[in-house]
């Protein structure tokens, strides 16, 4: 005996339950497509070639006071040739952390990347910069 002859309510029940669902399913899909489809792409810091980015010791949309000047002038010239091996990106992050005094938060501003980036780039700069003052020992 055919089911669907002994319970033709619990058909029109399944039936409809499976409308609904392919309504709610087909609805997230748009909601979904409407939320990031105007979305900018997202390129990592990391992709852009050193030659695009902007020279931070040379913008003059900065006021004076957060420009940087080069070479730096520290104590040691251990940790000036130590900060300029720093790729630009790790040592921009660090020169408007430590020199300019800014806040990680205005770093990430003036960068235009995330506050995590900052401190990301911020932790790997003073690890090289550590290993770099440790392997020249005290030569003086």
């Amino acid at each position: 005996m055919d089911h669907r002859q002994e319970y033709p309510e619990r058909d029109e029940l399944r039936a409809k339950f499976t409308r609904w669902l392919e309504t709610i399913i087909k609805r997230a899909k748009i909601d979904y497509l409407r939320k990031y489809e105007n979305r900018p792409e997202i390129i990592s810091y990391e992709d852009i070639p050193e030659s695009e980015l902007i020279d931070l010791t040379q913008c003059k949309l900065w006021p004076s006071s957060t420009r940087m000047q080069t070479p730096y002038d520290f104590e040691e010239e251990r940790l000036t040739k130590a900060f300029m091996e720093l790729p630009l990106k790790r040592r921009q992050v660090m020169e408007l952390l430590f020199l300019a005094d800014l806040s990680e938060a205005e770093t990430a501003k003036r960068l235009n990347c995330s506050l995590q980036y900052v401190r990301n780039q911020r932790c790997i700069a003073l690890k090289k910069l550590r290993s770099r003052l440790m392997e020249g020992g005290d030569d003086e």
